[in-house]
């Protein structure tokens, strides 16, 4: 009986190597694999944005088509940011009746818009303000580089679905930041109107240098009324009267 032991069978240091590699390359496979599959649901994600749809825009003020799609575009950024599954289904917006306003500068030629924008399918309302040039040809005013905002409605009196919890991605003071950027072309009878630099919830009112009778409850009517034709509630601000 032979009991001596058989030599044991060594790995080549070659094959010891080819099989190394052969494990790194699939490794690295299947991370490109992987990182592929990624980036493209991030792509599928992004071109699935909401379809909105605002039909009666267009139809009620004449809006141009590319306008219409500008404000389209800046509604599905705020509903996106309001909504964690993605995509959405297409839903449709809805203008609410008597929210829209538009107000013409004609010296300026711009068109100040606004409107609360409902959609019923996902139970969100939004503000949207927009500021368009009058015909196409217009040179845009310095503010045209931002035009628009979609804001939360900040009227208690005007919100429908109370249970959106609504964010947004526009600054607190939005409202009184559109309403210091159209003092620069506001015109009124006897006095002038600025925001406080203090504070953006203050409006002062300046009578001129000549005026004799100074009416401070006419002042802060008319300037309610002509913050009112922009879409904005004139509650939001105090009003004072500085006197010379």
């Amino acid at each position: 009986m032979n009991n001596q032991l058989k030599p044991q069978k060594t790995i080549s240091p070659i094959i010891l190597l080819i099989v190394t590699l052969q494990i790194i390359f699939i490794v690295v496979v299947i991370a490109v694999i992987i990182n592929q599959t990624s980036q493209n649901h991030e792509i599928t994600t992004r071109d699935s944005r909401p379809r909105i749809t605002i039909d009666d825009l267009s139809s009620s003020i004449n809006l141009p088509s590319d306008y219409t799609k500008d404000i389209s575009l800046s509604l599905t950024s705020a509903m996106e940011l309001n909504n964690t599954k993605l995509p959405l289904d297409s839903s449709d917006a809805i203008i609410r009746d008597g929210s829209l306003t538009l107000r013409e500068f004609s010296e300026q030629q711009f068109n100040a818009l606004s409107f609360i924008i409902d959609i019923p399918d996902l139970e969100q309302s939004y503000q949207i303000y927009y500021k368009y040039p009058i015909t196409t040809d217009t040179t845009t005013t310095p503010y045209f580089n931002n035009p628009r905002a979609v804001l939360c409605l900040d009227d208690p009196t005007t919100i429908i679905y109370a249970n959106f919890d609504c964010r947004s991605s526009y600054p607190d003071d939005t409202r009184q930041r559109i309403v210091q950027d159209y003092f620069n072309f506001l015109t009124f009878n006897d006095f002038t109107a600025s925001i406080s630099d203090q504070n953006r919830s203050i409006i002062n009112l300046t009578p001129a240098a000549d005026s004799v009778n100074i009416d401070s409850e006419s002042y802060i009517t008319s300037t309610k009324s002509t913050i009112k034709t922009l879409g904005i509630s004139p509650d939001l601000f105090e009003y004072r009267i500085l006197r010379n």
